[in-house]
C-alpha cells in the first residue's frame, strides 16, 4: 500500500501524530474548507467533514491498484496527488498566510503548485532532487487541465508548461511519461466519477499524445468550446446548435466572445450555469465582460456562484429557484444588443458582482449580490417552504418581485406537479383506446405522459401537446430533444384554439384532468370558478375538431342529488382541526357544515367529497388542493353543458363515472363516512370519462 494511503488511514483512525510528519496531510485534514465541485454531490448537508481528503484518498487508491506505471512513476504520481489540492484546504491562519504571499488559492492547481514549491524551499538544497521536483511542480501546476480542456473550461495553451517540460525532460523516457500522464489523469477523473473516466479516456489519450509530440496548436473553436461548457444543458434537452446559430449570427457578439474566450480560462462553469438557458449563459458572460478589464483578466472562477446557487431541498441538493428566478428576471431585462454595446439595465434586487482573487484582478470570481429585501425574501421562502401554511404568502412575494415566468409558474413545486401529472398513467391509457385519426391534441400536456401514450398507441398520428405555462413548455421541449420523442408541443390557450389551429383540423382533442384546473385557476371574465370556462373550452375544441373527430374528457364529477348529506367521523385526533382549516382556506365555494360532536361533522355530499380529496393527500398537497375544485358539474349538469355546446352537430358516445382507485384505501385509516342516519356508506363517484363525437356533415 502507498505510504500516503497508510498515513490517511492513521489520521482517520485518530492518530493525529502523523500530521506532524506529513505537511500535505496536515493541510488537507486541519481545515474548515469544503472546496469541492458540487456536480457530483447529492446533498450539501451530506458532504463529509473532509471531502477533499476523501477525494485524494480515492485517487490514491486508484493509483495503488494500477499496474500501468513502474515504481518510479507511482512515486511521482503519488507526490503530485497528495499536493494537488492543498490550496483548497488549510487552516484559516495558514490560508491568510498563503494569500499574503500572493498564492492563487482561487485557482487551485496554481495555488497548490505554489504551496508545494514553498514547502520544498524549506528543505536543505543538498537533500533535494531538483529534477524530480521540477517534474512534480509542473504536473501539479497543470493538474486537472487535461480534463478541464475536454470540458471546454481551459485552453489547450494552459498545458504549455508541460509541453515545454517535455522538450527538456531527461529523467523519464517517452513511454514511461505517457503512462504517468495517463494514470495521473485516470486517478484525477475516475476519483470524481468512474463513468466520466470511461467517457473521456480516449480523448485523454489523444491529448497526452499531442503533449508528448510537442503540439502547441490544438485550441477548440468558439462554438465547440461553448458547446462543451453546455454539455449538461444539452443532455437535458437544450437545442444548442439552433441556439448558437440564432445568437452568433450577430458578428459583433461573436467577435466579443472570440476575443474573450481566446485569452481566458474558466472554472466551475458547467456546475454553476447548466440550469440557465443559453441566452442567459451568454448574457452572464457579457455582463462579466463589462465588469472586468478584458485586456488583463486571465482566469474566471464561477466557484462563488456555484456555492451560492445550490441548497438542500427536502434533503437533496438542488438549484435554489428563488435565487435563480430573481437572476432570470434580472437577465430578462438585459437586451443582448445593448450588452454588446456595453450597456446594462440595473435591477433593484440583484446584480452580477466580481470577486477579486488576486491583487491585479487577473484572476476573478463571479457571484450575484442581492438587495437586503431580496435576501430577506429568499430567506423567508426557504424557511416558509417547510410549511404549507405560508404558500399564499410566498406566491404574493413572487408576484411582488416579479420573478414568476407567468401566472402558472409553480416554482419549487413545478417538478412535483409534472410528476403528479404523469402518475395517472394507467388511467390515461384508456383514453388512447378512444382516440382516432391522424392528428391528436392534448390540452394541458403537463409532464407529457399523455403525449407518450398517444404516440406509442398511434405511431402514425401527429401528436401535439399545448400548455399555457411557459415552464411546462420549456420542460417538454427539453424532454422531447433529450428522449427523442416524436410529439410536438407549443404554448397555446385552450380557450382560443382557433388562434393556433385551423378550424376542423383535429381528429382527437383530449382534456385529461385539466378542465378542473382551468375552472379553478383562470379568472375567466373576471371570475375564478366560472362554469363558462368549461363550456367555452369545449366550444373552442369543437371548433377545431374535424367532423368524425372526438373530444375525450377525463376529470372530476359531482354526485347527485346534491342535497344528500354525509357525516364524516374523524379517526385521527387532528382531523377536525384540518377540516376547519380547510373550510377557511378552500377557494372553490363556501363550505357549510354542522358539528355533531367533537369528532364528527355533517355536510352536503359534494362538500364532503371535495374536502376528502384534500384530506386524502395530506399536508404537502394542501396548499394547491385548497386552490382547486375537482368536481364542478353533476352528470346531469355536464350533459346539459355538452348538449348546449354541440347541439345537433355532435353526439355523446360514452358518458361514464366512477370512483378513482386509491381514495378508499387512503381514507380508511382516517375517517368513517356515513349517511345522515349514521349508516356507513361508500364514497361517491369522483371521476367522469366522456367521449364526444362531431357528426359528419
Amino acid at each position: 500500500m502507498l505510504s500516503s494511503l497508510k498515513a490517511i488511514q492513521k489520521v482517520k483512525q485518530g492518530d493525529k501524530e502523523v500530521l506532524r510528519q506529513y505537511k500535505w496531510l496536515q493541510y488537507l485534514y486541519l481545515t474548515k474548507e469544503k472546496n469541492i465541485n458540487l456536480e457530483q454531490v447529492n446533498s450539501l448537508e451530506g458532504i463529509e467533514s473532509h471531502p477533499v481528503l476523501s477525494y485524494i484518498e480515492r485517487a490514491l487508491t486508484i493509483l495503488d491498484n494500477s499496474t500501468r506505471v513502474n515504481q518510479v512513476g507511482k512515486c511521482i504520481i503519488e507526490e503530485v496527488l497528495i499536493w494537488s489540492d492543498v490550496a483548497k484546504c488549510g487552516s484559516p491562519s495558514k490560508r491568510r498566510y498563503w494569500r499574503e504571499r500572493g498564492f492563487q488559492l482561487g485557482i487551485h492547481n496554481i495555488g497548490s503548485a505554489q504551496i508545494y514549491a514553498e514547502e520544498k524551499k524549506n528543505v536543505a538544497i543538498n537533500q533535494r532532487n531538483l529534477a524530480q521536483e521540477e517534474l512534480v511542480f509542473t504536473l501539479i501546476y497543470t493538474h486537472g487541465l487535461t480534463g478541464q480542456f475536454i470540458r471546454g473550461e481551459v485552453r489547450y495553451c494552459q498545458l504549455e508548461p508541460l509541453i515545454l517540460y517535455m522538450n527538456k525532460n531527461t529523467i523519464v523516457n517517452q513511454d514511461d511519461m505517457y503512462n504517468i500522464l495517463y494514470v495521473m489523469n485516470q486517478c484525477i477523473i475516475e476519483a470524481v466519477s468512474p463513468q466520466i473516466w470511461r467517457d473521456v479516456q480516449e480523448e485523454v489519450k489523444e491529448i497526452i499524445g499531442s503533449i508528448l509530440s510537442g503540439k502547441r496548436e490544438k485550441e477548440l473553436s468558439l462554438k465547440e468550446r461553448i458547446k462543451r461548457l453546455r454539455n449538461a444543458a444539452i443532455q437535458n434537452g437544450e437545442n444548442f446548435d439552433m441556439g448558437y446559430e440564432q445568437f452568433f449570427k450577430d458578428e459583433k457578439l461573436k467577435a466579443l466572445f472570440q476575443i474573450f474566450f481566446r485569452k481566458t480560462d474558466m472554472w466551475y462553469v458547467e456546475s454553476a450555469l447548466h440550469d440557465f438557458t443559453l441566452e442567459e449563459f451568454l448574457k452572464i458572460f457579457l455582463l462579466i465582460y463589462q465588469k472586468v478589464n478584458p485586456l488583463t483578466v486571465k482566469q474566471i472562477s464561477f466557484e462563488p456562484f456555484m456555492k451560492d446557487i445550490y441548497y438542500d431541498y427536502k434533503g437533496k441538493k438542488t438549484i435554489n429557484l428563488y435565487k435563480k428566478r430573481i437572476i432570470e428576471a434580472y437577465l430578462k431585462e438585459q437586451m443582448m444588443e445593448k450588452l454588446v454595446a456595453g450597456h446594462d439595465s440595473k435591477n433593484d434586487h440583484v446584480e452580477l458582482t466580481i470577486v477579486p482573487l488576486d491583487s491585479l484582478n487577473e484572476n476573478i470570481g463571479v457571484a450575484f449580490a442581492y438587495s437586503k429585501a431580496g435576501e430577506k425574501l429568499i430567506e423567508f421562502c426557504q424557511e416558509a417552504e417547510k410549511s404549507p401554511l405560508y404558500e399564499r404568502a410566498i406566491i404574493l412575494l413572487y408576484d411582488f418581485f416579479g420573478f414568476r415566468k407567468d401566472g402558472f409558474d409553480r416554482l419549487q413545486n413545478e417538478q412535483n406537479y409534472l410528476t403528479d401529472m404523469n402518475n395517472a398513467k394507467n388511467y390515461k391509457k384508456a383514453i388512447a383506446d378512444y382516440a382516432v385519426g391522424n392528428k391528436m391534441l392534448d390540452i394541458g400536456a403537463g409532464g407529457g405522459i399523455m403525449l407518450d401514450i398517444l404516440s406509442d398507441s398511434h405511431p402514425k398520428a401527429t401528436v401535439i401537446g399545448i400548455d399555457i405555462s411557459t415552464n411546462v413548455i420549456e420542460s417538454l421541449e427539453k424532454r422531447k430533444i433529450r428522449e427523442k420523442k416524436s410529439w410536438y408541443v407549443k404554448q397555446a390557450d385552450a380557450l382560443q384554439l382557433k388562434e393556433t389551429f385551423a378550424l376542423n383540423s383535429m381528429d382527437t382533442i383530449i382534456f385529461s384532468s385539466i378542465l378542473h384546473e382551468m375552472y379553478s385557476y383562470i379568472p375567466y371574465k373576471g371570475i375564478k370558478f366560472n362554469p363558462e370556462v368549461i363550456s367555452d373550452s369545449l366550444t373552442s375544441a369543437f371548433e377545431v375538431l374535424k367532423p368524425g373527430g372526438r373530444i375525450i374528457i377525463r376529470d372530476g364529477i359531482m354526485t347527485e342529488p346534491k342535497e344528500e348529506l354525509r357525516q364524516i367521523e374523524f379517526k385521527l385526533p387532528n382531523g377536525m382541526d384540518f377540516f376547519k382549516r380547510y373550510v377557511n382556506d378552500f377557494k372553490g365555494r363556501q363550505i357549510t357544515f354542522e358539528q355533531i360532536n367533537k369528532s364528527t361533522i355533517q355536510l352536503p355530499i359534494n362538500d364532503a367529497m371535495e374536502f376528502l380529496y384534500t384530506y386524502t393527500w395530506g399536508e404537502e398537497a394542501y396548499p394547491h388542493e385548497v386552490q382547486e375544485q375537482f368536481g364542478y358539474f353533476t352528470p346531469t349538469e355536464y350533459k346539459d353543458v355538452i348538449h348546449k355546446v354541440i347541439g345537433k352537430k355532435g353526439k355523446v358516445l360514452l358518458f361514464d363515472h366512477y370512483l378513482q382507485d386509491g381514495y378508499g384505501e387512503h381514507l380508511l385509516p382516517k375517517v368513517k363516512l356515513m349517511d345522515a342516519s349514521r349508516n356507513v356508506v361508500k364514497l361517491p363517484d369522483s371521476t367522469c370519462f366522456i367521449v364526444i363525437e362531431k357528426l359528419s356533415r
